[in-house]
């Protein structure tokens, strides 16, 4: 009876010595998860109303410009030192963040810098994707069906698992992609 009272005792420190690990290890990820920079317009957001979300990171377009030309003087300024204002928008950097599993799907997101960006399970379906910077991003498991992705570089991107179903890839650099598993049935290859 004593064997089976020590074995008993034994079962029960192991299971509290695990339960205190498995604690302690969750407090860890917790801390780190949250110590991760997050835009502010995304840390509160859940993945139905961060695609919303996002269209509202674009900076205030409506302040004055800075004046960049030099101040009144005698000698003027060769045209060739005057900038062109820039008619596209500036981009929205968005580059090693984590979007993963967020639905942004019909959106157009040409202007954003998603470099290295975690958005593995993500709903990119029917997106304007056209010219993004997506290299070394985790699209892994990600829906990327009809998909506009002309000239987008998606170089050491990660798109294993991912539906690339007749998704348009032409003029988009692949270099060292990973395309275990994607499926690109129906879509325009470069």
């Amino acid at each position: 009876m004593s064997q089976q009272n020590q074995r008993k005792g034994l079962i029960f420190t192991l299971a509290a010595v695990l339960t205190g690990a498995v604690l302690v290890a969750g407090t860890m990820v917790y801390i780190l998860l949250k110590t991760t920079e997050t835009p502010p317009n995304l840390a509160s957001s859940t993945s139905s109303d961060t695609a919303s979300s996002i269209s509202t990171i674009n900076p205030n377009l409506s302040e004055a410009p800075v004046e960049t030309l030099p101040t009144a003087t005698n000698t003027p300024v060769p045209k060739a030192q005057l900038k062109e204002p820039s008619t596209s928008p500036p981009k929205t950097n968005l580059s090693n963040k984590n979007l993963g599993g967020v639905n942004l799907a019909n959106k157009d997101l040409r202007n954003m810098n998603l470099q290295k960006a975690q958005m593995g399970g993500s709903n990119l379906a029917n997106s304007n994707l056209s010219g993004v910077d997506l290299s070394g991003a985790n699209l892994g498991g990600a829906n990327l069906s009809k998909a506009n992705l002309t000239n987008a570089n998606l170089s050491n991107t990660d798109l294993r698992g991912a539906n690339l179903s007749s998704a348009n890839l032409k003029g988009a650099n692949l270099d060292d992609a990973y395309t275990d598993g994607a499926n690109l049935n129906g879509a325009i290859m470069p």
